[in-house]
């Protein structure tokens, strides 16, 4: 009798043991990040998987590149990621499609490492010079058309904005092709560093806080896994942290991620690493501001500003390896 009671009492331990582990053995929430994985401020993606961070924050995280950030919000709009690296008035193009997503964290505050630069023999000496010329951009609707627009403005006249892919810049300025164009960092540097080009217009010291990238979550991510998406932030911050305050592990992380050389890294890492929000923080006047951008190109009927961001997740704290 009592052996009996012994294993009714046994087999319910054992059901009880069962329930109480369902939790922990539940299918874990996959935060699917996308971006383009050797641009700097999505580099830390990749050096948050290598230091095991967003494993510590309790997520697992699978990135996915994309040739640039157009091609990352339509991997969002489709369902592919949840959580990618955009511009505001891309954003606001895709939420007026009706795409479901939402700024949740700030990348990039002013455009570091962003200029409009010619040939090292241009005789180009001024942004006023630009009016009636030829500037390259990588594509219509991208952040370089949006910045050479600015430009245009500010130079007091009309420029025409030239298509040619993000390859085909430098080899398109060089030939003579255009007059001169949107760089982005690293090509910034490494056009700089090789004596082919020359800066005319620093945008990162000239332009107010527009947020040239952010980071952007599915609206079904935020709704459905909150707790994953945070903790996936929690990752990405605290491998800016950690870049930041470590530039020797970072220069050597910068070069072996993306082949670029020494010196071109080490300029990554000093203007683009060390200038990343290390928090996330967000406010509306530079959402708004970005939004201006957009309105330069032409684009209209956008959503209200308030609809494109949320402060609910910043700021982000960081952990430590």
């Amino acid at each position: 009798m009592k052996s009996g009671r012994r294993r009714f009492w046994g087999s319910l331990l054992f059901a009880g043991s069962l329930l109480v582990a369902a939790p922990v053995v539940a299918k874990q929430v996959v935060v699917r990040v996308g971006g383009t994985g050797n641009y700097g401020p999505v580099l830390p993606v990749a050096a948050g998987l290598k230091l095991g961070l967003f494993k510590k924050a309790g997520v697992k995280v699978e990135f996915t590149n994309f040739a640039g950030g157009s091609a990352s919000m339509e991997g969002l709009a489709a369902g592919a990621v949840d959580l990618i690296n955009y511009f505001p008035p891309g954003l606001a193009l895709a939420k007026r499609r009706g795409v479901g997503a939402t700024i949740v964290s700030d990348g990039t505050l002013t455009p570091n490492g962003w200029d409009i630069m010619v040939a090292k023999n241009s005789k180009l000496t001024s942004e006023k010079q630009l009016v009636g010329k030829k500037i390259g951009i990588t594509s219509s609707g991208s952040t370089t058309d949006f910045f050479a627009l600015w430009t245009a403005k500010r130079a007091g006249g009309h420029v025409t904005r030239v298509p040619v892919g993000g390859s085909g810049l430098v080899p398109n300025l060089i030939k003579g092709n255009v007059d001169a164009i949107v760089a982005y960092p690293p090509l910034s540097y490494k056009l700089l560093l090789s004596h082919k080009g020359k800066i005319l217009v620093n945008l990162g010291k000239e332009m107010k806080p527009n947020l040239p990238d952010v980071w952007i979550a599915s609206d079904k991510i935020i709704k459905d896994h909150p707790k994953a998406l945070r903790a996936a932030l929690v990752g990405l911050y605290s491998a800016i942290v950690y870049m930041q305050h470590h530039p020797k592990w970072s220069i050597q992380f910068i070069q072996h991620k993306t082949g670029l050389k020494h010196d071109v890294a080490e300029a990554e890492y000093k203007h683009t690493i060390n200038n990343l929000s290390s928090d996330g923080m967000l406010k509306k006047k530079w959402v708004q501001t970005s939004l201006d951008l957009g309105k330069l190109a032409g684009l209209k009927n956008l959503p209200p500003v308030e609809s494109l961001f949320t402060t609910k997740f910043v700021p982000v704290k960081a952990i430590s390896p």
